[in-house]
């Protein structure tokens, strides 16, 4: 577990961007009066890819989602700016405008499509089409951004209310199709459907209504189960008393169904890369093909580990299949006809394993000996990982290895095939394995499963002896410096020593004050004063409880219960949970302060993984985000970090905090001159070191003694160059 814990994003507004484009600024006020009028402006860029080649005329698209009764004052303009270098000719080599005007299709769209209580899409086409060009294979080509100024006008509503925005173009000769049944590439682009539902940027939007007198009504806030665009399930199931609001990720559940390559894997571990990338591990995993109508895994092979990242841009994670690749060794990904199609090699084999060289290289697995994945941090700009040694038949640890990989180099594109993200690391890329330290220890218990970077310059290493939570720490911020071990003596005196526990040190050495608080996957963060645990309770529980302590060796009290699991699977055929393990905690997927869990169960019978109806969907993970978690401790809820519509008994509240935090969860302390907020300015891409305003805050924090990198600042993620 890395400190960087509460990441960029909040729940409760979304800018969703199509097409080409990605919006890199939000120009919009916080506080306005009833029945009067002001200004905003949507800044829009590339979105990263590179998916065009040539100039085209296209019609500009703006929605804008406002109360109901809110309306637009005066005109809307569309503005295009170029580069000197930008391949266009005539007046486009220029910066020209065009106005906008409302489109009834567009509009009728935008609700039909993404309805919100309360209130109304608008939507705008440009009256006239424009030449443009975005995501050329050469940057230098393209206009350099887009910009939308637009007037609103309030009513007599009073509250506080949340802003969404979309932004888009579509081709001259589709505009006819925009909202129809004719759905070409076009008209999925300008519709939000297909693929293009995963270009999400969630950034505060809210703005505040007042009467003149400075006086409002209740808010009008929106609850996390009212917004369709993070697609979030509430778990009636979960609902016992006393317990967190618990709601299925669909959005994640659906990047995760896949159907060719990576299919399947259980471990499931995060680490957060300095860069917004997110390094996903997996151990048992399954790549080849599956029949996407019956969900039913065909020819597949089993390697015992395997390796993803998800990738950001400019700081934004990505959330679409386009983000995630695969760094994958495939054996044959050219031809369907011939074996082993999109089957994929073990990721880090063990030394003995029982494979030889030529068996590997046909496509063979070790399945005797092998590596299973524990958790990672970041290290003089490396990422450090730990894999744990598992004599796989016997389910038994044969100690820790710790896997250096860079994280600089090239990217491949086209590695495999066109289209195709993956890539195999070699030397010179982006993360490839620098250093193997096989066998640094013979430890039998897994220390380093869970970790936790503290303030006190340890990483703190936790396992589970049985179900009996303990734990490591090194001496620093290293995984190759000296370990020492967290052991009680019969009285429950903690003390820390070099030699690995005995049996018997071990089982009096729990961190949780009452032994009898047992469980698996003990995953610990900090908030607040408090250290906190989440474990899943013993024998394949679906509880799952949160404990706190006042030091990351414990002792772990004050039980709560947190959240139940759904009792079934959410597959097609067989939907029972056989075996629910590996509850984990991803952290680096939060978007404002709530906790992200993922599971993984299989079926009784391992052949049921392959053939049947709905196998593929074993042996993977699903999304959980459980809200409201403090509460169960009688705080306000609301993380230090952020401001997000949680609750607080029945209600739901805002609070801000303007805390400054580095990736590595560092908290900084910047002078803050405190200010009235005015105009909101929310910048994705860069934080003005000279007058420290951040993207979602005018509050002048001084921040220029930063060096150049992505910080968390009140609860949204920044970037200063």
């Amino acid at each position: 577990m890395k400190k960087h814990i509460w990441k960029c994003f909040l729940l409760a507004v979304c800018l969703l961007v199509v097409s080409c484009y990605r919006i890199s600024l939000i120009v919009q006020p916080y506080e306005a009066k009833t029945n009067s009028v002001f200004n905003g402006k949507v800044v829009v860029k590339r979105d990263g890819s590179v998916n065009n080649s040539f100039a085209q005329q296209v019609y500009g698209l703006f929605g804008i989602c406002v109360p109901t009764g809110w309306q637009i004052e005066g005109n809307i303009v569309m503005t295009q700016v170029p580069k000197s270098t930008t391949a266009l000719s005539g007046e486009y080599k220029s910066i020209i405008t065009r106005k906008m005007k409302l489109s009834t299709a567009y509009t009728d769209l935008l609700n039909r499509d993404y309805p919100k209580g309360g209130y109304t899409w608008l939507g705008f086409v440009t009256e006239q089409p424009f030449e443009s060009i975005f995501n050329a294979e050469h940057e230098e080509q393209e206009v350099d951004s887009i910009y939308v100024e637009y007037a609103i006008r309030t009513n007599d509503k009073t509250g506080t209310f949340y802003l969404d925005y979309m932004t888009g173009q579509i081709n001259q000769d589709k505009l006819s199709t925009l909202g129809t049944a004719q759905d070409g590439w076009n008209t999925k682009a300008a519709t939000f459907k297909g693929d293009n539902i995963g270009n999400v940027t969630a950034i505060d939007t809210r703005i505040t209504v007042s009467r003149p007198d400075q006086t409002t009504e209740e808010a009008a806030t929106v609850y996390p189960e009212q917004e369709p665009k993070l697609r979030l399930e509430l778990m009636e199931n979960s609902m016992r008393p006393g317990a967190a609001r618990a709601y299925k990720d669909r959005k994640y559940d659906q990047l995760f169904t896949r159907t060719r390559g990576w299919n399947g894997g259980d471990g499931v571990f995060t680490v957060a890369l300095p860069n917004g990338d997110v390094l996903w591990t997996f151990n048992d995993s399954f790549y080849g093909v599956v029949n996407n109508s019956t969900r039913a895994r065909g020819s597949n092979s089993f390697p015992r580990n395997s390796i993803m990242v998800q990738r950001a841009t400019d700081g934004v994670l990505g959330e679409s299949p386009r983000s995630q690749v695969w760094l994958a060794d495939y054996v044959n990904w050219t031809d369907p006809a011939k074996d082993r199609y999109f089957h994929c090699r073990t990721h880090l084999r063990h030394p003995e394993g029982e494979k030889t060289d030529a068996e590997i290289a046909a496509g063979d697995i070790d399945q005797g000996k092998v590596y299973w994945s524990g958790d990672g941090t970041i290290v003089d700009g490396k990422l450090q990982l730990l894999w744990f040694g598992t004599q796989s038949n016997e389910l038994r640890n044969l100690g820790t290895t710790i896997a250096t990989y860079s994280l600089e180099g090239n990217v491949p594109e086209g590695y495999y095939l066109k289209g195709l993200s993956d890539y195999l690391p070699h030397e010179g890329d982006y993360l490839y394995l620098e250093k193997v330290s096989h066998q640094v220890n013979d430890n039998v218990v897994s220390y380093g499963s869970t970790l936790w970077e503290d303030e006190d310059g340890h990483l703190y290493l936790y396992a589970t002896d049985g179900y009996r939570p303990l734990v490591a720490r090194t001496e620093r911020h290293d995984l190759y410096s000296k370990w020492t071990y967290y052991v009680k003596d019969s009285q429950g005196t903690g003390t820390w020593q070099d030699d690995y526990p005995t049996k018997e040190q071990m089982e009096l050495s729990s961190i949780m004050l009452d032994d009898g608080h047992q469980g698996s996957m003990p995953w610990v963060f900090k908030e607040g004063d408090y250290y906190y645990l989440t474990m899943q309770n013993p024998y394949f529980s679906r509880e799952v409880y949160i404990y706190r302590a006042e030091h990351p060796w414990g002792p772990f009290t004050e039980r709560r219960l947190l959240f139940v699991l759904p009792d079934k699977i959410d597959k097609k055929g067989d939907q029972q949970y056989h075996w629910l393990y590996m509850v984990n905690l991803h952290q680096t997927l939060s978007r404002n302060g709530e906790l992200v869990f993922t599971t993984n169960t299989d079926p009784d019978d391992f052949w049921k993984n392959f053939n049947d109806e709905g196998s593929a969907d074993y042996y993977r993970p699903f999304f959980y985000r459980v809200f409201n978690w403090k509460s169960l401790y009688g705080e306000d809820e609301t993380t230090d970090i952020g401001s997000a519509p949680l609750m607080k008994g029945n209600e739901y509240v805002n609070v801000n905090n303007h805390a400054v935090y580095d990736l590595q969860g560092r908290k900084v302390e910047p002078t803050v001159a405190v200010a009235k907020r005015g105009k909101q300015m929310l910048n994705v891409e860069k934080l003005n070191t000279q007058t420290g305003q951040s993207h979602s805050t005018v509050q002048p924090f001084n921040l220029s003694t930063l060096k150049p990198g992505i910080y968390i600042v009140g609860g949204k993620k920044v970037v200063i160059k």
